[in-house]
């Protein structure tokens, strides 16, 4: 059996082998031009079984397009900015969930520090090499003298 089967099969039949497509992004086992070519696959099969429902050819089951589209943007995405994206929806749910007092201070909490910590990751992979950090003192003064020369 070649070793390269079991992920062919998950490319050319992603609905077979993944309940969403959020499970495709998180497999290490295929690149991302695989997860790539398995999320239209999963998005050809939501898009049809969004117009046979609106057609009435079936029996009214949900698609699942949106959150197949969600999975494609996330595929997107920096790796660390997706893994902030899942542990966010995560604790997200578990707030929504109900009031488990103890727990929804640390929640409020953890959510407010990774999504600071979201922000500064950005801001720092924004910021070209040899220039400084938005908002910094070197960036100022770096502004200030730029000024000081325009005539």
């Amino acid at each position: 059996m070649n070793m390269n089967e079991p992920s062919q099969h998950k490319v050319e039949k992603p609905s077979a082998n993944f309940k969403t497509g959020h499970e495709v992004v998180a497999d290490p086992a295929l690149s991302k031009p695989e997860k790539e070519t398995a999320l239209d696959a999963l998005e050809q099969d939501a898009r049809l079984l969004a117009t046979a429902s609106a057609e009435g050819m079936t029996g009214g089951e949900p698609t699942n397009l949106h959150e197949v589209l969600d999975a494609k943007e996330a595929l997107a995405l920096r790796p660390t900015t997706y893994a902030y994206e899942v542990v966010l929806r995560d604790l997200k749910t578990r707030q929504a969930a109900g009031p488990q007092e103890r727990t929804q201070a640390l929640i409020k909490h953890a959510i407010e520090a990774l999504e600071a910590l979201e922000r500064a990751d950005v801001a720092q992979a924004s910021t070209a090499p040899g220039n400084p950090t938005p908002g910094s003192d070197e960036e100022i003064a770096k502004e200030a003298e730029t000024e000081k020369l325009d005539p």
